[in-house]
């Protein structure tokens, strides 16, 4: 099974700037009427899995899934060299907190378990329509985008009590053996957001945070077990564990977006697919109208080597 057969029985299709227009509007208005938070994630081709850096990594190493104890060993072993190479304790910064060693980590291409979102639906679309490049040359303008709004009311850590000190924790809060561990059941069949202060000027341009958790698992704290719909209507069945992993590496549930629907469940995500025929359209209008460029985006050094000359070839 494909990442792209996982997502479309519950896609929306984009095929403009005005009906994207509407679809964020819908979102946002469905967001205050009903009390709901949404994170925003954008990837340039709709046929990606939504993947942290090190699970995708992992999968491609061993040639399999993981589950949370690969993923666990493997950010543990990570943790152990960056404190062998003395960077969990920047002397600008003083020790940072495990969130915050993953974060530098993110930002500077290591990889973590964290996911790239951002508080803002329009830099979210951005994401979703970015020009890419590759040896001086345009690559994926004929793929379709996709854009995820997620629902993470009462998951992100800066506004939950159970969660708030994970921001300032010197040892891992999901760890098993943690002084206050948080129960594994949920760790595996929830995520969790959480917003950093504006660490660098890159984190405050794209509003941005993370989503992270465990490996999706097969039970839930209620007994139940979680798993991954094959369709809106439950009727033709759920994927395989392993199947829906290859797809999504975080306790998500997809939900056709529905306007005059309620609430959404715990964990639920919204799927939009973007057309490529609209894409260079769409980004002209958000920098015509938010001034969205890869410099004001990405407003640092990473950010420039990597999209400030892209006509130059690399290899």
């Amino acid at each position: 099974m494909s990442a792209a057969e996982f997502w479309q029985p519950f896609e929306v299709q984009i095929n403009s700037f005005q009906e994207l227009v509407e679809a964020i509007d819908a979102v946002m208005e469905k967001a205050v009427t009903h009390g709901i938070q949404f994170a925003w994630r954008g990837q340039v081709d709709a046929d990606w899995s939504l993947h942290s850096s090190l699970y995708r990594r992992l999968c491609l190493t061993f040639g399999s899934t993981a589950q949370e104890r690969h993923l666990a060993a493997e950010e543990l072993k990570i943790l152990i060299e960056l404190h062998r190479w003395g960077l969990h304790n920047p002397s600008q910064h003083g020790r940072l907190s495990v969130l915050r060693q993953l974060a530098m980590l993110q930002h500077y291409g290591a990889p973590t378990r964290l996911i790239d979102i951002t508080f803002n639906a329009w830099v979210g679309a951005w994401f979703a329509v970015e020009r890419k490049w590759s040896n001086g040359n345009p690559v994926l303008e004929d793929k379709d985008a996709r854009l995820f709004a997620i629902d993470v009311t009462n998951r992100l850590t800066n506004e939950n009590d159970g969660y708030r000190e994970w921001e300032d924790d010197l040892t891992r809060p999901w760890k098993i053996d943690h002084a206050s561990p948080i129960d594994q059941k949920e760790w595996t069949t929830s995520v969790f957001a959480w917003k950093p202060s504006a660490i660098d000027a890159r984190i405050f341009a794209q509003n941005g945070g993370f989503i992270f958790g465990g490996v999706p698992a097969t039970i839930r704290p209620d007994g139940n077990r979680f798993q991954f719909p094959k369709s809106p209507d439950y009727r033709h069945g759920w994927w395989p564990i392993e199947e829906g992993r290859n797809a999504c590496c975080l306790a998500l549930r997809p939900h056709v977006f529905d306007p005059g629907g309620g609430g959404v469940q715990a964990g639920a995500l919204y799927t939009f697919r973007i057309s490529h025929q609209a894409k260079t359209a769409i980004r002209d209008r958000l920098e015509k109208m938010f001034g969205y460029t890869h410099s004001t985006v990405y407003p640092d050094y990473t950010g420039f080597s990597t999209f400030g000359t892209p006509w130059l070839k690399s290899y």
